[in-house]
């Protein structure tokens, strides 16, 4: 096989590969929902591109026996780019998880206004993002979370040296998951074992501590759990913002 047919064989598998991570959704596992069309764009134009004259394999003329004997070592090593792809769809890489958690777990930074109001309960308890549950308990002087019953959803991360029980965590991402971030809440009160990565929907009141306003590297919020329930891990898995200050 030449160079070029090489060369146009790696667009289509690798146009096809990113058409099929758009279409099955796991695109997400990767990058933030806003992005996913231009990552469909782009592997239109890459399958298009092995595909279709005159670089193609469509119409493509055969090079000569010459030219092909002068780069077929060229050729072998471009076949080297399918590495990624056949992890991609044999070992199909998931979400982030506890795991990377560890090195990448931060605490957002206050605002220079406050907070909004807190949304109105359901079913007996506020529904809030992580985002903003670390960031009002941290770092609202305010201390709006104080007396409130919450709702949050994550996953279970291991206890780290002097926490009273697990970790509720959840990643954000701003672009990609090579930016991402771990929001993690203590829960304590919560007796049952629970298996590293499950999913878990968490609800119970924040613990109140004085607010680490400057703190650069405070530690997470404890939440007192009366209810855990498991669920299927959510669709996206990650949130997409920390702004939750006026």
């Amino acid at each position: 096989m030449t160079d070029d047919q090489t060369r146009s064989v790696l667009l289509v598998v690798l146009g096809a590969t990113v058409l099929w991570l758009w279409r099955s959704g796991d695109a997400l596992n990767y990058v933030r929902p806003g992005l996913a069309s231009w990552l469909l764009a782009g592997g239109v134009v890459v399958l298009l591109l092995g595909l279709l004259p005159p670089l193609g394999l469509v119409g493509h003329h055969a090079a000569s026996a010459a030219g092909h004997d002068g780069h077929h070592h060229r050729g072998r090593v471009g076949w080297l780019l399918l590495v990624p792809v056949l992890v991609v769809l044999v070992v199909q890489p998931a979400a982030l998880g506890s795991y990377a958690a560890s090195s990448r777990s931060v605490v957002p930074g206050g605002g220079d206004g406050g907070f909004e109001p807190l949304a109105a309960p359901v079913r007996g308890a506020v529904p809030m993002s992580m985002a903003e549950f670390v960031t009002r308990a941290v770092r609202d002087p305010s201390q709006s979370l104080a007396g409130v019953r919450v709702r949050l959803i994550g996953f279970v991360a291991p206890p780290e040296p002097g926490d009273r029980g697990w970790r509720l965590t959840r990643f954000v991402i701003f672009c990609c998951a090579a930016d991402a971030e771990a929001l993690q809440v203590v829960v304590a009160g919560d007796p049952a074992p629970r298996a590293r990565d499950q999913w878990l929907e968490v609800e119970g009141t924040w613990q109140p501590r004085p607010a680490a306003v400057d703190d650069p590297n405070p530690q997470p919020p404890v939440l007192d759990a009366d209810a855990v329930r498991p669920i299927a891990p959510p669709r996206p898995p990650y949130e997409y913002t920390v702004q939750f200050t006026g």
